[in-house]
């Protein structure tokens, strides 16, 4: 006759279960501390950050007051010494241009900086262009990280020339030759400039378009890279100044 088979079962004691339990709660521990040392470095380059923008808009602020006062000095010369009035007129004139310059500047900080607004995020602030002679144009786009800055935005932007021509809608894209690396990469990307940016960017480049075309618009479409992010597009209605900005909602 067999004797029956001793099973044998190890059960954890006090003292094992004590150091399990203090060792889940060291590695907490070192998480908490860990996340904690990591929020406040980056509330540290944050502020930091805010810092400089607020600064810049205070410089600002002061230029235009400097300016709202040599304006108003130069409407009391005018009424004074009117045979200077051609002159003065010409100083009024460019003391006004310098001052709208000056709130536009104004207006572009605090949209990046604005948390009460309810846009936020990627946004095209602005698109300037210049006459550089018949035919040709210099062109600046502006983006914006609006609100609350995350981590930077990167992705790629296209630029499209509404037009006329011979009475039918067009659009001609605008072309892109200097980021291409190679010639399969220029053919495939030439009509893309890319950003990466954390408060703001300025893209810049030149337009060309002959007398046959008759410009309406500027079709900016934004696409960001990280996936889930929406596509961003806006028209800037083309105006005939040699340097005009338009900035439609």
């Amino acid at each position: 006759m067999s004797s029956p088979d001793l099973i044998v079962i190890k059960r954890w004691t006090t003292k094992q279960f004590t150091v399990l339990a203090a060792a889940i709660l060291l590695v907490l521990l070192m998480f908490l501390v860990a996340g904690y040392l990591y929020g406040v470095s980056d509330a540290i380059k944050l502020y930091s950050s805010n810092e400089t923008l607020q600064t810049e808009i205070f410089d600002l602020e002061s230029e235009k007051e400097t300016a709202n006062r040599q304006l108003v000095m130069q409407k009391q010369i005018s009424k004074v010494d009117q045979a200077a009035n051609y002159h003065a007129g010409t100083s009024i004139d460019l003391q006004l241009q310098q001052i709208r310059g000056l709130e536009r500047e104004l207006s572009f900080f605090r949209s990046i900086m604005a948390p009460e607004e309810s846009i936020k995020g990627l946004q095209i602030s602005r698109f300037t262009w210049q006459k550089l002679d018949k035919e040709n144009f210099s062109w600046q786009l502006s983006l914006i990280q609006a609100g609350s800055q995350g981590g930077a935005l990167s992705g790629f932007v296209k630029v499209n020339l509404i037009a006329s021509r011979n009475g039918k809608r067009v659009t001609i894209p605008i072309i892109n030759l200097g980021q291409a690396e190679n010639k399969k990469q220029q053919d495939r990307f030439n009509d893309r400039f890319n950003y990466r940016f954390k408060y703001f960017q300025h893209l810049t480049g030149t337009l060309t378009f002959d007398e046959q075309e008759v410009p309406l618009s500027i079709q900016v479409v934004a696409r960001p890279a990280k996936s889930g992010q929406q596509t961003i597009e806006k028209h800037f209605p083309w105006q005939a100044e040699e340097e005009k900005l338009a900035n439609v909602e």
